[in-house]
């Protein structure tokens, strides 16, 4: 193998999430208001012979999103990728940590002229519906099945994050959702400032993993408003004093699995 090259590649938090419908192909059409935030994975990257990725010392199979890019990489480029990933986003979090590590995988595959960035671009729209917001991060509003990006006057934010149960999988929540039926408010109210934060992700998330609920209430109650990020199971609160902050997470919340307080960022991936 060439040389490796490292990069981290940074969580995403939702700030708000609706769904509008689905498109022809049964897709669910998302509304969103994303930030990229500091907790971050990193990736240690080169040429190979064959396609492999390894994450915490074990070989990541098919359905791993950043061996499905490094997949498409392959077959657009005949160039083999060899990644090792070391986690530092939160599993099962809604987080974007998967997304995170396609999103990687490919901006160093354009970058090291591997590829185009429109090859890149349509990689990233088959791997995850995160990963073309993830390879860009900031602050933005998302629509489409995730691949429509505008960014938004940037405004730095610190969060507290919080999480405890693992939750559902992603494809478990949309199927519920599909279920209930809910439907938010409306993303321009939460950005005219007509509306609270909301995710409509969060009842059938709630359904399947209640502790979110629980867990929600605890950091209303700490920090006056809570939101789940993604299909769960963490949650975030946008806080005033940092100091505070990190004491009250030291204080009632110190036996989660993940509890940390962040500030917004607007560099999604950076080379070490």
């Amino acid at each position: 193998m060439e040389q490796a090259t490292k990069l981290k590649v940074y969580a995403k938090l939702n700030l708000a999430l609706d769904i509008t419908g689905t498109d022809g192909d049964g897709y669910h059409l998302l509304d969103m208001i994303n930030c990229t935030v500091g907790v971050a994975d990193t990736l240690t990257v080169s040429r190979a012979k064959s396609v492999r990725v390894v994450m915490g010392g074990a070989e990541c199979g098919a359905e791993n999103t950043a061996h499905k890019a490094a997949i498409k990489i392959a077959e657009a480029s005949g160039v083999a990728l060899h990644v090792e990933i070391a986690k530092g986003i939160p599993i099962s979090a809604g987080m974007g940590g998967s997304s995170a590590d396609a999103a990687a995988v490919l901006r160093y595959a354009v970058d090291a002229g591997i590829v185009t960035a429109e090859q890149a671009r349509a990689a990233a729209m088959t791997v995850g519906s995160d990963v073309v917001y993830m390879m860009r991060g900031g602050l933005c509003r998302i629509g489409g099945r995730g691949e429509v990006v505008h960014g938004l006057t940037e405004r730095k934010l610190t969060l507290a994050i919080v999480r405890d149960a693992v939750g559902a999988s992603t494809a478990q929540v949309y199927r519920r959702f599909d279920a209930i039926g809910e439907r938010g408010v409306g993303i321009d109210a939460v950005l005219a400032g007509s509306a609270a934060r909301y995710n409509v992700l969060e009842l059938p998330a709630i359904s399947l993993c209640p502790s979110i609920a629980v867990l929600k209430e605890r950091m209303r109650r700490a920090f006056g408003e809570a939101v789940m990020t993604g299909s769960g199971s963490a949650v975030c609160s946008i806080v005033d004093d940092e100091r505070e902050a990190k004491e009250i997470l030291r204080r009632d919340f110190a036996h989660c699995a993940f509890a940390q307080v962040v500030a917004t960022q607007d560099e999604a991936i950076r080379y070490l």
